[in-house]
């Protein structure tokens, strides 16, 4: 019996204890609030750091958008100093000289001649009233006149790569570098895989034109605008031909774009 009455006292004391205990932290929680239970604190500190990465990405985002703002007025600048350069660089060299590009005995010299009058009219009225796209455009056309006139005439030679003689993917692939900086590979073949294909009605200048002739090889040659191409032409060597002309009308097969260089 002495023991339990021990036993029982023990626990009594030990129980007022620990309540006394707890009745003064919950004192001094009220009495400092800083002293917060763990949870509570926990929750305050994420919704600061929250608070504290919202202002971040607001901020991140508004120099995001200055940049923006300063590379797309940067380009726009660009394009009206290139459309500038463009219009006085080609009216000082003067626009395609027709006489200088076709001879006589060329096929269909004639229809190519009327073709490239109205190519140059084209090309006045752009650089007068055009916009910077489109006189980028007639600066690629006389960038590629330029590589022409450096051909035009060569014989055409299976094989060859030269001055001595050339045949249509080699001058395709001549023409490419030059005006381009873009190496095609060799085979006509291969060159009409170089890049998307395109219909005829959406052909732009320096696409590459492929045809296949019955009974003959694939043949490619570079387009330049209004139907006329760039051509190393088998019966007259480099020269400029159009699409309305029958046989490369029936031959032509489409277009190819090459992504590097549109």
């Amino acid at each position: 019996m002495g023991r339990k009455i021990a036993f029982t006292s023990a626990c009594m004391l030990l129980t007022a204890s620990c309540t006394g205990l707890q009745t003064n932290l919950d004192k001094d929680s009220s009495a400092n609030p800083v002293v917060a239970n763990t949870s509570q604190n926990d929750e305050v500190k994420v919704i600061i750091k929250k608070g504290n990465d919202t202002k971040k990405n607001k901020k991140s985002k508004e120099n995001n958008d200055e940049i923006k703002n300063k590379i797309a007025k940067k380009h726009s600048e660009k394009e009206e100093d290139d459309s500038d350069y463009i219009t006085t660089n080609i009216n000082s060299n003067g626009l395609l000289d027709e006489k200088e590009l076709v001879d006589e005995e060329m096929p269909n010299s004639r229809l190519v001649m009327q073709k490239l009058t109205e190519l140059k009219m084209e090309q006045r009225k752009i650089l007068s009233e055009g916009t910077s796209s489109q006189k980028k455009v007639v600066a690629l056309q006389n960038k590629l006149l330029r590589a022409y006139k450096q051909w035009k005439g060569t014989k055409y030679v299976l094989g060859g790569d030269s001055a001595s003689g050339i045949d249509c993917s080699a001058f395709t692939r001549r023409v490419y570098r030059e005006v381009f900086s873009f190496e095609l590979p060799r085979r006509s073949v291969d060159q009409a895989q170089a890049g998307s294909h395109v219909p005829r009605s959406q052909l732009k200048a320096g696409d590459i034109v492929f045809f296949k002739p019955e009974g003959t090889g694939n043949h490619t040659a570079v387009y330049l605008g209004n139907s006329l191409f760039l051509n190393a032409s088998t019966s007259k060597g480099v020269v400029i031909s159009t699409l309305e002309n029958i046989y490369w009308n029936k031959t032509f097969k489409y277009g190819v774009r090459v992504n590097e260089t549109a």
